[in-house]
């Protein structure tokens, strides 16, 4: 079973390899099925297969129609002019959002767990998703592209978030089991 690689792993930062239909074990059937299953556990909308440790050119998306699948060898035909600026998140960075700016539209081209080549057209938080999960299959984090004080300030951020969640859940834990309240 595949699970979750998460920072400072060095695997995030190596390039994959080609997927070779036929000559890769397990199959892109397997894959497929066993991707999805992790991101759905994390509650994520996309999945790169170095993020969970196996250096080939796949990923796992759900679309905003709420299709999930993988898509093998994938690649950029053309992106548009328009930009688009949002927050972005990462299974493998939990907790840290980055406004990172992506193109609005992505027209690409891939593989299905079949071998069959499709294209496909891509807009909004698709093609935001589809673009992050292509970086890290080129060993690229979200990371990467900002700069270091925006990098602290969010990191901070997220160090807070999971201080205040910390306080929630003993609060929490507190009134469940009956003990007094001292804050």
């Amino acid at each position: 079973m595949l699970k979750l690689v998460k920072h400072p792993d060095p695997v995030l930062k190596q390039p994959a390899t080609t997927w070779e239909f036929g000559c890769e074990w397990p199959s892109a059937d397997e894959i497929e099925d066993q991707m999805l299953d992790v991101m759905m556990a994390e509650k994520g909308i996309g999945l790169a297969a170095n993020q969970v440790g196996l250096l080939k050119r796949v990923f796992a998306i759900k679309l905003s129609t709420g299709r999930s699948f993988c898509m093998f060898n994938p690649r950029v035909i053309s992106t548009s002019e328009k930009m688009q600026s949002g927050d972005e998140g990462c299974l493998s960075f939990p907790d840290l959002w980055l406004e990172i700016s992506r193109p609005m539209e992505v027209v690409a081209e891939y593989f299905d767990k079949n071998a069959q080549e499709c294209k496909i057209t891509l807009t909004g938080l698709d093609a935001r998703c589809f673009l992050h999960e292509l970086d890290h299959l080129d060993g690229v984090c979200f990371t990467d592209g900002v700069g270091q004080l925006k990098l602290a300030l969010a990191v901070k951020q997220q160090q807070q978030r999971k201080s205040y969640e910390n306080r929630y859940q003993m609060k929490r834990c507190k009134y469940t089991t009956g003990a007094q309240n001292e804050d």
